[in-house]
């Protein structure tokens, strides 16, 4: 039997009057084992040196969606449209992820917040509120999740580039804000048609990294969706066979 790669996915956090709770929907893990992985629930470890012992054993990460970010990862305050953001025990639990799979060049696939998250743990920043903050934006989020869709502008040459083998995508969109500054470390891979950052990845092509703002996992247009996913099984399975 083939042995699977361990996939780690990072799960909100929330606390409840009667039990607090980490929750993960079951489209990530369901797909997961669709690309011909082993999906694992990262828990919120508050020890760095345990959520490390955690993370060696795993081939590759996924950084999921979930509530905005805290503005104070990038030096503002929360402003009127970001009344909601997530707990700072996930904020914590994700940057410590994140920062180990960039030192360890662990595989990973950051979605929609995890994409956002990648770039602002490297130094770069947000628009807190697209509508209310960017010039002419099309439509990126409706009242149901999902219901938005659009054309993401592939650069050429880039990963997104190769893996699909077009130079633009339709996507779903589910997202109200987006990246302002990209982080030094990081180059664009994909926009839409108004501007909007949709793809990252790593200027260092070492190191196994993309970022997208959709969720590929809730995706039906398999060339952006489930293919990313085996993007990423295989990336971690290639690494596994290599440390074995």
């Amino acid at each position: 039997m083939t042995k699977k790669p361990l996939i780690g996915l990072s799960p909100s956090f929330y606390e409840h009057k009667e039990m607090d709770r980490s929750i993960l929907g079951k489209s990530y893990t369901d797909n997961i084992q669709k690309a011909g992985g082993l999906p694992v629930l990262i828990p919120p470890i508050i020890d760095k040196q345990d959520l490390s012992q955690l993370l060696r054993r795993l081939d590759g990460v996924v950084l999921t969606g979930g509530d905005d970010l805290d503005p104070t990862y990038y030096g503002e305050q929360p402003g009127p449209k970001t009344p909601k953001v997530f707990h700072p025990r996930r904020g914590l639990n994700d940057k410590q992820i994140f920062e180990y799979a960039w030192e360890n060049k662990l595989p990973t696939l950051a979605i929609c917040l995890g994409f956002q998250e990648a770039n602002v743990f490297l130094g770069g920043s947000l628009y807190q509120d697209i509508p209310s903050q960017y010039n002419d934006p099309i439509i990126h989020k409706t009242g149901d999740w999902f219901d938005a869709r659009h054309q993401v502008q592939l650069e050429a040459g880039s990963l997104l580039h190769h893996l699909t083998g077009k130079l633009s995508v339709e996507t779903n969109s589910a997202h109200h804000q987006a990246i302002k500054t990209v982080a030094d470390q990081l180059k664009i891979g994909g926009r839409t048609e108004d501007g909007i950052i949709e793809v990252l990845e790593p200027r260092d092509a070492s190191i196994p990294l993309l970022g997208v703002q959709w969720h590929p996992e809730s995706e039906t247009n398999d060339v952006v969706g489930i293919n990313l996913l085996k993007w990423l099984v295989k990336q971690s399975a290639d690494r596994a066979s290599i440390s074995a």
